[in-house]
């Protein structure tokens, strides 16, 4: 009867930490799941905070949105490590804790400058493994953060408006993955027998990366 109760106990306290109190997900996720979620934006923010750097502040880049996609494009197997490199950074307060009273709660639940100074203590401990940790989360984030539409074109590296132009080998084969029948071009759409303009540095940029700051949030 005791070892049910404490076998009872021990799942109740599972999922109180691993499971209770987030916020639903937003929609539109693939594979994130709302405690990932709630990881992602609580680093983010702290990482990548307004007014410092590019326009769209961490909280603001829509990163969940980018790491889903990234994940859904990963082998299984290459998914499954960055989800639990989230989920062991969201739970390292246990051993780790951060600097506050509550500072063994979940990662995403301690306040922003606990946040900040945990962050900072894996950065900088002693053991490389820790330290490696925190170099593989930052660098999962920091892509969708630069990513972002608006700040790439803020940091002048959005890529710029250009027609395609249709060569040979674009008549001879299809795109990687893609049947020749796919081959959407003809004779008459070869553009090498014509004189190009060379990529003016101020030119426009894509159309995808145009938008305003408050619109591509």
């Amino acid at each position: 009867m005791l070892t049910a109760l404490f076998v009872i106990g021990l799942i109740g306290l599972a999922y109180w930490r691993l499971v209770a109190g987030y916020r639903p997900a937003p929609p539109g996720l693939a594979v994130l799941v709302r405690s990932e979620v709630a990881f992602i934006e609580a680093a983010a923010e702290v990482l990548f905070p307004a007014g410092i750097g590019p326009p769209v502040a961490g909280i603001d880049a829509r990163l969940p949105h980018y790491i889903d996609r990234h994940l859904v494009a990963l082998p299984m197997d290459k998914r499954w490590q960055i989800r639990a490199l989230f989920l062991l950074l969201e739970h390292l307060t246990l051993v780790m804790p951060g600097d506050e009273p509550a500072g063994r709660s979940r990662f995403s639940s301690l306040n922003a400058a606990s946040r900040v100074a945990f962050l900072e203590n894996i950065e900088r401990h002693r053991w490389m493994l820790i330290r490696l940790l925190f170099i593989a989360m930052r660098g999962v984030l920091v892509l969708g953060y630069l990513g972002h539409p608006t700040n790439l074109r803020e940091l002048d590296v959005a890529p710029y408006e250009i027609d395609r132009a249709v060569s040979d080998a674009e008549l001879l084969f299809p795109r990687i993955g893609g049947l020749v029948s796919s081959i959407e071009w003809g004779i008459a759409d070869r553009t090498t027998d014509q004189p190009r303009p060379p990529l003016d540095p101020d030119g426009p940029r894509h159309r995808a990366y145009a938008r305003s700051s408050r619109d591509a949030r």
